[in-house]
């Protein structure tokens, strides 16, 4: 008889607990090779500490785009994640688009308002729009030029002296095409991070606001020729034309000499280079003297329970990801730069690995430079973004000039966009 009522009192308590327990969703973009083995940590370690919190992770295919497409489906059938990895190019369309808890809500409702405090207001920024924090800002990277160092000693190059400039890059992949075969790469996806990055740094912008109304400003002449001569040097053989995937795959293989991507992607490209090749790190190349200007990599987590018991433990998911101990965890696992920057300097977290680590610290030498990503604004933000995305595939693969393809581009993203009101 006692060992059944004890066997009862024990289902019972099981059965409490189980009830006691709150489980949230958190979407992400995260692949074996870029963050999910550290993903997969910090849910276990945040798990550990909060026993009554269960965090499912779910990954979703085609970056920061294809997220939101998929939340924007889920948010129509009621069914949204609790917390999601939403590109910095994308908060100002989810601010306008989707109901979400803003930061400051959640941290008045269930404390923390000490945490936020800890960080400097240009990062809170990130994911702040028009007052309003959208997100928690997370991960943060700027765009690196990996190398095989390897190849550049096969081409004659000094691998200890990279090029800086997009002119001295241009004259190495002359001399490595020549020698080794092999072509640079820089990263290709539709949310035109790496063409921002390009435009910035030669001077121009993709958004521009005039007379009071937003324009694009791709068709300008400073955004022609970054992406012309992107072009030029794919139509050389001096560039691959491809996807990430592939592309990434030709660096990991030899077939690239250089892989211009996310400071994100270290930690993986480390580890799968390593007793292939020696792999190197330097700055994203300027055009001539100007100076580099590089889009905010990264993401918010924003917050879309409806649920206060799910809004109070996405909440605590987002304080832990953000925490030193977390920050810690994610960049040895990434790349992506900690917004603690005590955290690079403290022994307990992230001094000793900054030290021996040169490819981070280009990324660290690199902040001054970096700017908000763009997005462009209202409804039809994401039409927009790909409309640019389109002239970029035209261009690179021959259909079409830069010129004619981005004066394309920017009557469809004018239109898009619909001359909304801006403060000049």
């Amino acid at each position: 008889m006692k060992g059944k009522l004890a066997a009862l009192v024990a289902g019972l308590a099981c059965t409490a607990l189980a009830q006691g327990t709150v489980t949230i969703q958190y979407w992400h973009i995260n692949t074996e090779a870029f963050g999910l083995p550290a993903l997969r940590e910090l849910v276990r370690e945040f798990e550990r500490r909060n026993p009554g919190i269960k965090v499912e992770e779910r990954y979703h295919a085609n970056a920061y785009t294809g997220l939101l497409q998929n939340l924007q489906a889920a948010l129509a059938a009621g069914n949204p994640p609790d917390v999601a990895q939403i590109g910095y190019l994308y908060t100002g369309y989810v601010a306008a688009n989707f109901p979400f808890v803003p930061i400051t809500d959640l941290a008045r409702r269930y404390g923390g308002e000490s945490h936020l405090r800890r960080f400097a207001p240009h990062i809170l920024s990130l994911g702040r729009v028009d007052g309003v924090q959208v997100g928690m800002p997370y991960s943060l990277s700027n765009i690196v030029t990996y190398y095989n160092a390897d190849l550049f000693r096969q081409a004659g190059l000094d691998p200890d002296r990279p090029p800086s400039t997009w002119e001295g890059w241009r004259r190495a992949a002359r001399q490595l095409k020549a020698r080794t075969g092999k072509p640079l790469y820089l990263i290709l996806l539709d949310d035109n991070w790496a063409l921002e990055a390009l435009i910035r740094s030669n001077g121009g912008s993709l958004l521009v606001c005039e007379g009071g109304v937003w324009r694009t400003g791709v068709d300008r002449p400073e955004a022609v020729q970054a992406l012309q001569m992107w072009a030029d040097m794919v139509r050389e053989g001096l560039m691959l034309n491809a996807l990430l995937p592939q592309g990434e795959q030709a660096f990991l293989a030899g077939q690239a000499a250089a892989f211009m991507t996310t400071i994100a992607k270290r930690a993986a490209l480390e580890e799968a280079t390593r007793g292939r090749f020696t792999l190197r790190g330097t700055r994203f190349p300027t055009f001539g003297g100007k100076p580099p200007w590089l889009p905010a990599g990264g993401n918010v987590l924003t917050v879309f329970s409806r649920d206060p018991k799910r809004q109070e433990a996405a909440w605590k998911f987002i304080q832990f990801l953000t925490s030193p101990e977390g920050f810690t965890l994610w960049t040895k696992g990434t790349g992506y730069v900690p917004l603690l920057p005590e955290v690079g300097r403290d022994p307990r977290y992230l001094k000793e690995f900054m030290e021996r680590n040169p490819i981070q610290k280009v990324a660290l030498d690199q902040l001054p430079f970096v700017a908000p990503w763009t997005s462009f604004p209202g409804p039809n933000g994401l039409a927009a973004s790909q409309a640019l995305f389109r002239a970029t595939q035209r261009a690179l693969g021959g259909q079409a000039s830069a010129e004619v393809a981005l004066k394309e581009a920017a009557s469809e993203i004018n239109r898009l966009i619909g001359g909304g009101a801006c403060k000049e």
